[in-house]
C-alpha cells in the first residue's frame, strides 16, 4: 500500500512540474509578445501608455436557440437581455475606430462605453446578432474567418457580410483558416494575414486594419506581419479589459460564457477587476482562452 502512495505521489508531483513549467513558458512567450508590442508602438503612442484609458471589449462567438452547454454558444434571448441592459442604462457601443482613437489617441467618449465584437462569421451573426443590434442601435464589430465564408447554411454568406457592412458592423480579419497563429513559420503567417485583408476588402469595399488572433495565439512574427500590412491593431483572448498598456497589437478582450447570469455580465462591463470567482468552472474556461496558444 506504501508502494502505491508513493508512486502516486511521484506521478502527482511530476505533473505539478510539469503544469508549472508550461505556466512558465507561456508567461515568458507572452512576455516577450507584449514586449515587442509595446516596442514597435509609435513614440507618439507610447507618451500614452501610462495613462491609457481601459474599456471593457466583449468577445461573442455564436449566439443562437440552442440549449447547449457549448461555450462557444450563447443563447440569443441572452443575448437580447444583456444588449437591452446596455441600451437601457445608456451604455456607449463603439466602432473599431471610435474604440482605436479613444484608446490610442485619447479621443473622449462617453464613460460608460463597450465595444462588442463577434468570432468566426457564423450564419446566427446575420439572422441573430445584426437583428438585435438594429433593434437597439448598436455598433459591433466581427471578425471573420474568409476561408469558412459562403461554405453551406453554418456559416456567413458574402452577400449578407456586405450587407452588414454596408449598415453599420464593421468587418474585420480573422484569418483564413483559424489556424494557431504562433505555430505558423512568418511566410504563413503573413498569407493568412494578407489573404483574409483581401478577401474581406473586395467583398466589403473598405479597409481592414484590424485582427483578431484564433484562440489568442500570436507571436513577434504574428506583430511583424500585421504592421507590414497595415493592421493598426491586434486582438487577443486576455480576459481582461483592453488598454494601451501592452501596445496596439496585444489588445485584451472578455469572453462572454453562456454560464455567465446578468450579474455576471454587469460585473465585468462595470468592473476593471470583474470578479472572476463568482463560477469557479468559468474561472478555469477564462483562465484557458487567455493562455496564448490556447
Amino acid at each position: 500500500m506504501n508502494k502505491i502512495k508513493k508512486i502516486l505521489l511521484i506521478i502527482v508531483t511530476i505533473i505539478v512540474i510539469l503544469i508549472c513549467l508550461y505556466v512558465v513558458k507561456n508567461y515568458y512567450k507572452n512576455y516577450k509578445n507584449v514586449a515587442y508590442s509595446k516596442e514597435i508602438t509609435s513614440e507618439k503612442v507610447k507618451k500614452t501608455l501610462n495613462n491609457s484609458k481601459e474599456i471593457p471589449v466583449l468577445m461573442y462567438h455564436s449566439i443562437n436557440s440552442d440549449s447547449s452547454t457549448n461555450l462557444m454558444k450563447v443563447n440569443v434571448k441572452q443575448f437580447d437581455e444583456q444588449m437591452k441592459y446596455l441600451k437601457d442604462n445608456k451604455y456607449n457601443t463603439l466602432t473599431a475606430d471610435e474604440f482605436y482613437d479613444c484608446i490610442v489617441n485619447n479621443k473622449k467618449v462617453p464613460d460608460k462605453s463597450v465595444f462588442l465584437t463577434f468570432d468566426d462569421g457564423y450564419q446566427d451573426h446575420y439572422e441573430n446578432v445584426y437583428h438585435i443590434l438594429k433593434k437597439y442601435n448598436m455598433h459591433a464589430t466581427m471578425f471573420i474567418i474568409t476561408g469558412y465564408l459562403d461554405k453551406g447554411t453554418y456559416y456567413l454568406k458574402s452577400s449578407e457580410l456586405k450587407e452588414m457592412s454596408d449598415n453599420g458592423i464593421d468587418i474585420e480579419s480573422h484569418t483564413v483558416d483559424h489556424p494557431q497563429l504562433d505555430k505558423l513559420s512568418y511566410d504563413k503567417q503573413f498569407s493568412e494575414l494578407q489573404q483574409s485583408k483581401s478577401k474581406l476588402e473586395g467583398i466589403c469595399k473598405k479597409s481592414v486594419r484590424f485582427i483578431a488572433y484564433p484562440y489568442g495565439s500570436y507571436n513577434i512574427n504574428t506583430i511583424k506581419a500585421a504592421k507590414s500590412l497595415d493592421y493598426i491593431m491586434g486582438f487577443t483572448t486576455k480576459g481582461k479589459w483592453a488598454s494601451l498598456n501592452k501596445g496596439v497589437y496585444a489588445m485584451n478582450r472578455i469572453y462572454i460564457f453562456p454560464q455567465y447570469d446578468l450579474n455576471n455580465f454587469k460585473d465585468r462591463i462595470d468592473n476593471p477587476n470583474y470578479n472572476n470567482f463568482v463560477h469557479p468552472i468559468n474561472t478555469i474556461k477564462e483562465a484557458y482562452y487567455s493562455i496564448p496558444g490556447m
